[in-house]
């Protein structure tokens, strides 16, 4: 039987035609919301569905759940609006779909793991919307090798949001640092021993709203809205760049990052205020600020993992950074650096060793006796995000991505303080705390150059205000 179907031009948008006979391993469509990507990756998968003589596709999303409504449901439309649906039987138990010829597509969810490896000669995959965990993606890559298919590929529809900072992600590195942003093609060569090496070809298409000629004019709109409510999301799903991911359940939950980020310069008029946390892994933290009044700017942060996570080289660092600065210095960070057990020299801790490296700036300290109650300064911390209490203002630079991942992803305990999971370093085998450490330095700072407004906030708005000398007898009731 011949299936005629209409020329590409008339069911792609133009923007895709170039990627219907790309035949690179992996080919990766991102970008902004409503730019057809995933219709394009159906229809192509749908015709080498008909046409080729051996095809066995995974459909795969995180939760498997999803894939009904999603993949599944998207090529069910297409193959109904091409009047095709003699040829195709649509499964929900298992959740599959098989063409007359033989060739069919599975589905499968990163929440089902064992399931990912029990496909037999597989010849692609289709990862839709978000970025598989690298697990599920080597399992699977390296679970598409037959010699029966025509070719092999992994097609990703994507949108470019991950939860951390993306510069760490490991799609990201692996496919785009250093790279041109946007669309571009790309080979890696790797080494199989035996003095053979294999070629990989990949290919990125980047593509927003802009390339999709039949997108809704209300859809246009409320992608242009966010401009102006939130820019930070209407860089992502307008424009289609990277971003990171918005998650609940957060310790910081007032935290804005449109509200709260923006893009700040040094001044170097304003002293520099900078704190310290001393926890030495995934890296040791140092937050550079510079408070105008009342409003509080982060300009900065410095956050050196092994080798150089030493109180002595953050200080260089930042002397480095700021090396004409005559302005004044203050000193904030965890009171629990003037403990002397980790040094070697009796009578240091991490605050003389700061003093000493900064001594050219001639720092004054502001360290605490004790850290601040976790739970108070985590509620007025987030009261000052909300509406400003007792009018100080927090801004972030937007360069400060470890701050800001903090910001965003730091959960909140059953008991209302952080709740600072653990993470094992895949490479160096070392537990550590992922998120907690700039925020905390943060914290520590906060609650110390705005003391005064830290303790109005703990006593129901009140400053503590005796009105004449205290003389304290023995059975005499006292008032203020």
């Amino acid at each position: 039987m011949k299936i005629i179907l209409p020329p590409w031009n008339k069911i792609i948008n133009e923007t895709f035609i170039p990627l219907t006979d790309n035949e690179d391993r992996y080919l990766i469509c991102w970008g902004g919301r409503g730019s057809s990507k995933s219709l394009f990756a159906a229809k192509k998968l749908i015709y080498r569905c008909l046409n080729e003589h051996y095809f066995r596709y995974i459909l795969y999303r995180k939760t498997f759940n999803t894939i009904k409504d999603s993949q599944f449901q998207t090529i069910k439309d297409i193959v109904y609006d091409w009047g095709l649906e003699q040829f195709f039987i649509f499964n929900t138990s298992p959740l599959e779909i098989r063409c007359v010829n033989g060739n069919k597509f599975i589905c499968r969810g990163g929440d089902e793991p064992k399931k990912l490896k029990s496909i037999k000669d597989p010849t692609g995959v289709w990862y839709e919307e978000e970025i598989p965990e690298e697990g599920d993606f080597i399992t699977i890559t390296t679970s598409i090798r037959t010699q029966k298919a025509k070719y092999l590929q992994e097609i990703f529809t994507i949108n470019p949001e991950v939860e951390g900072d993306f510069a760490d992600h490991w799609f990201w590195r692996q496919f785009f640092k250093d790279k041109p942003d946007g669309s571009f093609r790309d080979k890696a060569e790797i080494d199989i021993g035996g003095g053979k090496k294999h070629t990989l070809t990949y290919t990125s298409h980047h593509s927003t709203y802009k390339d999709n000629r039949w997108i809704p004019d209300s859809f246009i709109a409320q992608l242009l809205a966010l401009k102006e409510n939130n820019p930070y999301y209407y860089t992502i799903y307008a424009m289609g760049k990277w971003g990171n991911k918005s998650s609940g359940g957060n310790f910081y939950k007032m935290f804005n990052r449109a509200k709260n980020t923006t893009k700040l310069t040094y001044n170097p008029n304003l002293a520099l205020h900078v704190s310290f946390d001393f926890n030495v892994n995934p890296y040791m933290t140092c937050t550079i600020w510079q408070i105008e009044g009342k409003k509080a700017m982060q300009i900065d942060e410095i956050t050196l993992p092994s080798p150089n996570n030493r109180t002595e080289i953050i200080c260089k660092e930042f002397e480095k950074k700021y090396y004409n600065h005559i302005s004044g210095v203050f000193i904030y960070g965890d009171p629990a650096g003037r403990h002397e057990d980790t040094r070697t020299e009796k009578g240091y801790n991490d605050f003389v060793i700061i003093k000493r490296g900064l001594q050219k700036f001639k720092p004054v300290e502001r360290v605490q006796r004790s850290a601040p109650p976790v739970v108070m300064r985590g509620n007025w911390v987030n009261s000052i995000f909300a509406h400003n209490e007792g009018g100080i203002e927090i801004f972030i630079d937007e360069e400060c991505s470890k701050t800001i991942n903090d910001y965003l992803y730091l959960k909140e305990d059953s008991d209302g303080t952080k709740s600072k999971s653990k993470v094992k370093d895949p490479e160096t085998g070392i537990t550590y705390e992922k998120y907690g450490h700039t925020s905390d330095a943060n914290d520590y700072l906060l609650c110390s150059a705005f003391a005064q407004d830290f303790t109005a906030y703990q006593r129901g708005g009140k400053l503590f205000k005796p009105n004449g000398i205290m003389q304290i007898q023995r059975g005499e009731q006292i008032t203020f």
